[in-house]
């Protein structure tokens, strides 16, 4: 982890790894068959962190916020790392408990199982689609980060923010960052509420 966190998940090879242990890379073949079945145990260690700081709720909304927040949280602080993981399935322990946590919740209001489980899989996409874009905004070398702040802030900058505050990109990543996890929240609660609702109007209907 540490290594992918210095030298970026796509520069990690087994070499490398076995370089920093001290052991021959050849040994790591004993515990990985290849480079991609380790970043997936390296992406399900970033679930278990995540899963780790799931505080449940007075509801099952709240619950699902929580796990929403603690995924960001997780993936984040390994960027390099968390832009490669989100898009994947890792299979491992920590993505099946957080599978059992969320169908758990989603049961206990009322949706059927087989809904559930797709709804699951729902939550999870939208919650680390949108973190997949930030952890990679985040991987991006500093020029990078601020030509794409640039051209955000002239894509997507309020009348309010446009006149003379939007002066160097690069002064502005901070805030983009920021606007960032605004964006998050309100892809958050947009599903929550929707989902809110198909809840209520399934609870009504029988």
């Amino acid at each position: 982890m540490r290594l992918a966190d210095s030298e970026g998940a796509t520069y990690l090879t087994l070499t490398r790894l076995g370089r920093a242990l001290g052991a021959d890379p050849t040994a790591l073949y004993r515990h990985f068959r290849n480079k991609d079945e380790l970043l997936l145990a390296m992406g399900d260690q970033l679930m278990a962190e995540a899963v780790a700081g799931i505080e449940p709720g007075g509801s099952w909304v709240d619950t699902l916020r929580s796990a929403a927040w603690s995924m960001r949280r997780a993936y984040l602080a390994r960027p390099a790392l968390g832009a490669q993981s989100a898009a994947r399935f890792t299979g491992g322990d920590a993505e099946m408990q957080l599978v059992h946590t969320i169908t758990g919740e989603l049961t206990k209001a009322g949706i059927e199982p087989e809904e559930a489980a797709r709804h699951c899989r729902a939550f999870a996409e939208v919650v680390l689609g949108h973190i997949g874009i930030t952890a990679t905004l985040l991987s991006l070398s500093p020029e990078q980060q601020a030509l794409d702040v640039a051209i955000g802030l002239r894509v997507y900058a309020t009348p309010a923010q446009r006149p003379g505050t939007l002066r160097s990109a690069s002064t502005h990543v901070a805030t983009a960052l920021e606007d960032e996890n605004e964006v998050f929240r309100t892809v958050l609660e947009t599903y929550l509420e929707g989902l809110r609702s198909r809840v209520s109007a399934a609870q009504h209907d029988r």
